[in-house]
């Protein structure tokens, strides 16, 4: 399917952004969020009871695929990174395997491994629009290329944070949100009874997912960075 494109484009002076439309704002991430907000002190109640996300548990395509249970005492010493609803972590250890997820009604007590930084959207930014943007091919792609380290490369939090992001106006995030809700469930189903992601690097998942799990990412790039006009797509949907 061809998707409609913006009437006006502007070179955003990022390589990896290219041109996008005129009227979207480029601006640092750090502009736009707050991370790692919150964390479990020492203090904490040896008994309290968590729920626990590491970095292995963590998919860019199926999300949050594990949780564990523990006594804040028997937890292992990087469950302390507190995460609420609206929230996106990004693994910044390890930064090849792509963990990354949009935290939605979350469990009480959920904490994640310290490996990861907890990106909370700040008033001007929406959270599912800066979920999708954080899962886009090029900001992962930034952040495995400015990692450092060759057998456990990582980025600093703060590092992470400096990557440019994109900012539409906020009623056309909302169009993004909900063009993207709508595409990635139509390839979820497609997805859903495939082989698990994790299969693709053993070159046992058949080629058809593997295309359909590429194709997901390249309609979630394309509609944050602009280079699909989704309200023209809508239009053109409502007119049919």
């Amino acid at each position: 399917m061809k998707y409609p494109t913006y009437e006006h484009y502007k070179d955003s002076g990022v390589s990896w952004l290219g041109k996008v439309p005129e009227n979207w704002a480029v601006k640092p991430l750090k502009h736009l969020v707050a991370y790692n907000s919150e964390t479990l002190s020492d203090s904490t109640e040896p008994d309290l009871a968590i729920k626990y996300v590491d970095i292995s548990s963590v998919s860019l395509v199926e999300g949050i695929t594990k949780i564990e249970e523990f006594e804040f005492e028997k937890a292992p010493s990087r469950a302390r990174r507190i995460v609420r609803d609206g929230d996106t972590i990004v693994s910044t250890v390890r930064t090849y395997l792509k963990a990354i997820a949009a935290i939605r009604d979350p469990d009480e007590n959920l904490i994640v491994s310290t490996g990861f930084a907890v990106i909370r959207p700040k008033s001007n930014i929406n959270p599912d629009y800066l979920g999708y943007f954080l899962q886009s091919e090029g900001f992962v792609g930034e952040v495995v290329s400015r990692s450092v380290g060759v057998s456990y490369p990582a980025i600093n939090a703060t590092d992470l944070v400096r990557i440019e992001a994109l900012l539409p106006a906020p009623e056309e995030q909302k169009s993004i949100v909900e063009f993207l809700d709508a595409k990635t469930a139509e390839i979820d189903v497609l997805i859903s009874g495939m082989p698990s992601i994790s299969d693709v690097s053993s070159g046992s998942i058949p080629k058809m997912a593997k295309l359909i799990h590429e194709y997901r990412r390249a309609i979630i790039t394309s509609a944050v960075t602009g280079k699909i006009d989704v309200r023209g797509y809508q239009q053109k949907q409502e007119a049919a």
